[in-house]
């Protein structure tokens, strides 16, 4: 379950980001491509055990899948759902992949220390 191993990279990541003087971690979104190669309840989940293990339980972990973005050698911007859809213009599968198979930590809500 590679999940739970970037689930600990995102938690990682966050934590050498935000500076907790401030406050604790209240939300996260994050955005998947679907073509990420990631199970998103998987994610979620890995996320939620790991959270409870930092004692911050009550933090909301929200996933988001995007849509996959292609640039056509034709020079149309698309969206696609498969890698078999081909360009809505010209049908053509030359294209530049711009999005769709990265995972992103959109945003981090914090709540301020009392």
């Amino acid at each position: 379950m590679h999940e739970f191993a970037l689930a600990e990279d995102i938690i990682k990541t966050i934590g050498t980001s935000v500076n907790h003087k401030f406050g604790s971690i209240s939300q996260i979104n994050i955005e998947v491509g679907p073509f990420s190669g990631v199970v998103i309840d998987s994610l979620e989940f890995g996320l939620q055990i790991i959270m409870k293990e930092k004692t911050n339980p009550t933090v909301k972990i929200n996933i988001k899948q995007v849509s996959a973005r292609a640039q056509c050698q034709c020079g149309k911007s698309y969206s696609f759902t498969t890698m078999f859809d081909g360009c809505p213009v010209c049908n053509s599968l030359q294209r530049k992949i711009i999005s769709g198979m990265d995972i992103v930590i959109n945003s981090v809500e914090i709540r301020e220390n009392q």
